[in-house]
């Protein structure tokens, strides 16, 4: 069959906020990769389109689907992009004739019913999609099948919704192939948020599925909290795979917590010194899994910088997040990474629950204690399938707004607000955090020891820059925050 997988275009101010979009990065989606080199192993013809990485227009994507005529269209759906995608779907639905529609990702795996009623999605993937979407296609014209197809959500002809029972995670991961890196529009497209990378193009590596950690904001309904690994001979072939064919000189490592497993972690990065491969690389971490002698190989084997989610600096806010790490583990750890040349990332979030002015003056004031580089300061959003979420639509912590467009489901605009707090409080806390962080000399001084190019040092000047002008919450999100309403 001939599928076109797409990752749907989101802008960047959508997705980080009109003050700062342009200063975000840019992932490859290698979730849909893997499906494209799985199906492709399966001997179906696909094609794949990142309409975000092109910025492709709905009107240049219909052309490229016509041209290539499409059995199948999967697309991959994120909560931010999800409006969105409901009207690109009923555009291909509108112009594409006996085409099927397979919405999949986070989205559709925490809303299965939601996310294809009454919408042009003829499917949904609920969970990993690689089984799934091949056992569907092996079956599109066979309905009696669908009841037997695990992680599927199908319609009858009534528009009644069914979803089946998921599939067991893929547990030996290492029986998929690389991600087709090869079907993307341009590997040079690709890179970290500014601050994140210092080569011009940076390639992105996954080496684990699922989480183990229980943060109540964190998202992890389509891989599990159940971690899986693929083996360090896995990864560092693919790593080897990369460095030959794209000429790539940086890697990123997108785990939420690449060294979660210290014996295979290690292993991994011994193989990179024994076989003598060359490149710098970043990565995720929780401070729980580092210590001096993980930090000294890792700077070793080429690891430039660790960005770890802090979220707080008060430790009664981190009980609450169910976070499992205290300030002072934190302090120890950043302490260990700067002292060895490595350069730490701070993640933080403001409007948690029982957040106060008080605890939200701490989180700064610890950020500005820390040895960091750089932060990234968001607003708590309850993404549906988390605990947050229940937490904030059961109204016992603050006002949530759970009807606004998914498209405010962002990380920087208030759907959530605290017991005690208002929008305007949120936003302004989240100016004046980033304003005291990046502006001391300390700061310039870290940011100079980091940068290659005069390239990226002017990339990263005119970032600051703008995270300086952040304004109003009308001005940065266009539209009035107290309704859901969009101006566009």
């Amino acid at each position: 069959m001939k599928i076109s997988l797409i990752y749907p275009h989101v802008s960047v101010s959508e997705r980080y906020g009109a003050d700062i979009g342009d200063i975000g990065g840019r992932q490859a989606p290698l979730g849909i990769l893997y499906i494209s080199s799985w199906l492709k192993e399966k001997g179906h013809d696909v094609q794949l389109i990142d309409a975000e990485a092109e910025r492709l227009p709905d009107e240049s994507l219909l052309k490229r689907l016509k041209f290539f005529r499409p059995d199948c269209i999967g697309m991959s759906i994120t909560t931010v992009a999800y409006s969105s995608s409901v009207k690109l779907a009923a555009c291909l639905r509108e112009n594409l004739n006996n085409v099927v529609v397979v919405a999949g990702g986070p989205h559709v795996t925490a809303n299965p019913s939601d996310a294809i009623a009454n919408s042009a999605f003829d499917f949904g993937i609920a969970g990993e999609g690689e089984l799934a979407f091949s056992e569907l296609l092996e079956n599109i014209n066979n309905p009696a099948k669908f009841a037997e197809i695990r992680g599927l959500i199908y319609k009858n002809s009534e528009g009644g919704i069914f979803i089946n029972e998921r599939h067991e995670p893929i547990q030996d991961l290492d029986q998929l192939p690389y991600p087709d890196r090869d079907a993307l529009p341009d590997i040079k497209l690709y890179r970290p948020p500014i601050g994140c990378y210092r080569e011009e193009f940076v390639v992105s590596l996954i080496t684990s599925r699922g989480c183990p950690y229980r943060c109540i904001f964190c998202d992890n309904n389509t891989f599990g909290r159940k971690i899986r690994y693929f083996s360090p001979e896995y990864i560092v072939g693919e790593i080897e795979d990369v460095l030959k064919r794209f000429n790539a000189k940086e890697l990123t490592f997108v785990d939420d917590t690449f060294p979660s497993n210290r014996k295979r972690f290690k292993r991994i990065l011994e193989l990179i010194l024994e076989k003598k491969l060359h490149f710098s690389w970043t990565c995720m971490a929780n401070v729980n899994d580092l210590d001096d002698e993980i930090l000294r190989l890792m700077k070793d084997a080429g690891c430039w910088q660790i960005a770890i989610g802090i979220e707080a600096g008060d430790d009664e806010v981190m009980k609450v997040i169910k976070k499992g790490i205290t300030t002072a583990k934190v302090r120890e750890v950043a302490n260990s990474a700067h002292r060895l040349g490595i350069m730490m990332k701070g993640f933080f979030i403001l409007g948690h629950p029982m957040e106060t002015h008080e605890s939200m003056r701490k989180t700064k004031e610890f950020a500005l204690s820390l040895p960091l580089t750089d932060v990234v300061c968001t607003i708590a959003t309850p993404i549906k399938g988390t605990e947050l979420y229940e937490m904030a639509a059961s109204g016992k912590y603050g006002k949530f707004d759970a009807s606004a467009d998914s498209s405010r489901f962002n990380y920087w605009e208030p759907v959530f607000v605290p017991e005690g707090l208002t929008e305007d409080e949120l936003y302004k806390a989240q100016r004046d955090f980033y304003k005291s962080f990046y502006v001391r000399p300390v700061i310039f001084f870290r940011q100079l020891g980091k940068i290659k190019n005069i390239k990226i040092l002017l990339r990263t000047m005119n970032a600051v820059l703008k995270i300086l002008r952040m304004k109003s919450k009308d001005s940065r999100t266009g539209f009035n925050p107290s309704t859901n309403k969009s101006s566009g």
